[in-house]
């Protein structure tokens, strides 16, 4: 395994499963920011194949929840021309880290960045274009409410991407106990529908181990949208 620096190395270094776990749902301090580092690299496929399902246009607004430090956003932006981001997290470590990493877009007013809740979102209905969650829906207080915010703030026709371990990948750590709510395909699929989307697909994905002895992990892509009004049908 690689780090960004000696520091990061050191401050994970001592590290067993519990504590890195018990840091995931909300990185802070030192300690935060090495994980934040860490969970970017271990995730760049998982976040890369996500973002192509998302299938991004020219000029769109794109909102993404637990965004984590930020350091794929400037390969998001590349995926298409105008794009603008909007990236929200609990974690206040993140929120810095990603301000830090992505000033100069912040300056042009291509990104900003938010310390905000999934249960609760500070913006206006109709908002964006596509939205994302990558490894987050662990961590929301409640999946049907997160997904109908996210779900408010989309404009019609708009698109709703959430990457989420399989049930199955989970049972290798101990995720129930701090703090994680895995979900199977069919309480993702019905909790899409409830929170108001028309069209729901589920694929699964699995990507490379980031080490030899390391498992490969599966994860579930749900695409989720809505229809333009009048044009709507379920498609279960």
């Amino acid at each position: 395994m690689t780090f960004r620096s000696e520091a990061d190395a050191e401050r994970l270094a001592g590290l067993d499963a519990s504590a890195l776990l018990a840091q995931l749902g909300c990185p802070a301090g030192e300690i935060g920011v090495a994980v934040g580092d860490l969970m970017e690299r271990v995730n760049a496929a998982l976040i890369g194949a996500s973002y192509s399902k998302l299938g991004l246009e020219a000029g769109e607004h794109i909102l993404e929840a637990g965004l984590g430090n930020g350091g794929h956003i400037a390969s998001v932006l590349a995926r298409a021309s105008r794009l603008t981001f909007t990236g929200i997290d609990i974690s206040p470590t993140m929120i810095a880290a990603a301000r830090s990493r992505n000033s100069a877009f912040a300056e042009r007013g291509q990104v900003t960045l938010e310390i905000a809740s999934v249960a609760s979102l500070p913006f206006p209905d109709a908002a964006f274009d596509k939205a994302i969650a990558v490894n987050a829906v662990y961590f929301w207080p409640e999946l049907t409410a997160g997904l109908r915010e996210m779900r408010r703030v989309l404009r019609e026709s708009g698109v709703l991407v959430i990457a989420a371990m399989t049930p199955e990948a989970s049972l290798t750590m101990p995720f129930t106990e701090h703090g994680f709510k895995v979900y199977g395909p069919t309480s993702l699929r019905e909790a899409c529908f409830e929170a108001g989307f028309d069209r729901v697909q589920i694929e699964r994905y699995a990507d490379a181990p980031s080490a030899p002895a390391t498992p490969r992990r599966e994860f579930f892509l749900v695409r989720a949208s809505r229809m333009s009004r009048g044009m709507s049908e379920e498609c279960r």
